[in-house]
């Protein structure tokens, strides 16, 4: 019993945190500090209630990637890294927060491409020139990252009206939905028709992580049971993350596309985050770039056209379209990553540009764009 109480819980230099977590899941437990009027205290109170809870889903990964092995194993890390966006998203879908879901799935994969691959490839490269990558692995990952990018452009070059206008959804089927269920149809094929004809060396990517189960790691019926246990408290905490959010965006002083594109991403975005700091850590270049930009592509080609289909028969029509800005961040981070694997090689002055090229983004939308 203990051993499997620890299997839920976060490491130990987490576990203060679970106070946070404790305040989120009791009922009521926010209500007095909402009623007092601070939507950004409630809602930094929801994620870091969150935080110690994707640290224990991201060992929980880990865990089942040393008994799956590297292909299999390396596919459901992609996925369940995604599962914190994933369940977000749909509990700000079903409030009808359309822009912020879009939005924020974008904000991710400005994350994953940019302050956390920076930080992966700094890390990994200390004391090293530069880190060779796999030329051919690399080019297919960059070509799929720039279709994931243009399908969301092509809403702004085929709608009549201001992209700004159209909103990123609405509870009528209206040829956006239209389009933008077409399209989601069409990403998903993509997607999974790239990972199944992707050749061996690329799909295999994750192997440097583990490709055995190791003597310490738990029995796979005890990893199962607590990754689902887990799942559910991530699902009840993103449903609170999610009301507090609309009270941030109604009453602070924040614009909408910050609390989309930046804010909210930060908190979803850590189990990707903890599993690239650490394969950094022992310089899995592999497995940080699977980790960042791997999970960006699953968020673009698969996450965000799920959404778009679990959005109809609820009446709920996501639209795939982006703010003109967030679509513009997306595709800055896109050439950032095209430009410095242009050379097949990696180095720490590389990763310290994606991090500035970040923070120079992130303090204009805050500064900048009208709440």
């Amino acid at each position: 019993m203990k051993g499997f109480l620890n299997l839920i819980l976060p490491p130990p230099a987490w576990r203060a945190l679970l106070l946070f977590t404790a305040l989120v899941l009791v009922p009521g437990g926010l209500r007095q500090i909402s009623q007092q009027g601070h939507p950004l205290l409630s809602f930094l109170c929801c994620g870091l209630g969150l935080l110690p809870v994707a640290v224990a889903l991201s060992r929980l990964v880990e865990h089942l990637v040393d008994h799956l092995g590297p292909r299999i194993g390396g596919l459901a890390s992609v996925v369940l890294g995604n599962l914190v966006e994933l369940l977000v998203a749909i509990n700000a879908l079903r409030s009808g927060l359309y822009p912020l879901v879009v939005t924020s799935i974008a904000g991710s994969v400005v994350i994953n491409c940019l302050p956390i691959l920076g930080l992966g490839i700094v890390v990994s490269s200390r004391g090293l020139h530069s880190l060779a990558m796999n030329a051919h692995t690399r080019e297919l990952q960059n070509l799929q990252l720039l279709m994931s990018a243009l399908l969301l452009a092509l809403p702004s070059v085929f709608y009549r009206e201001p992209l700004s206008n159209a909103l990123q959804g609405n509870n009528s089927a209206d040829a956006f939905s239209l389009y933008s269920t077409l399209v989601a149809l069409l990403a998903l094929a993509y997607y999974l028709l790239a990972f199944w004809l992707q050749p061996g060396d690329a799909a295999s990517a994750p192997a440097e992580a583990s490709t055995t189960a190791t003597e310490g790691t738990p029995p796979l019926i005890a990893v199962l049971v607590a990754m689902a246990l887990v799942t559910v408290l991530v699902a009840l905490i993103s449903e609170q993350l999610v009301q507090t959010l609309e009270h941030l965006v109604a009453g602070a002083h924040l614009s909408e596309l910050f609390v989309g594109l930046f804010l909210l991403p930060l908190f979803s975005c850590l189990p990707e985050m903890l599993v690239t700091l650490r394969a950094a850590q022992r310089r899995q270049i592999a497995l940080v770039l699977t980790n960042t930009i791997d999970s960006s592509l699953q968020l673009l080609l698969f996450v965000l056209p799920l959404l778009v289909l679990i959005g109809l028969p609820l009446g709920l029509y996501l639209h795939l379209g982006l703010p003109p800005v967030a679509l513009a961040a997306l595709g800055i981070a896109v050439v950032m990553i095209e430009r410095i694997t242009q050379n097949r090689e990696l180095n720490a002055y590389e990763g310290i540009q994606l991090i500035v090229l970040f923070v120079a983004m992130a303090s204009g939308a805050l500064l900048l764009t009208a709440p």
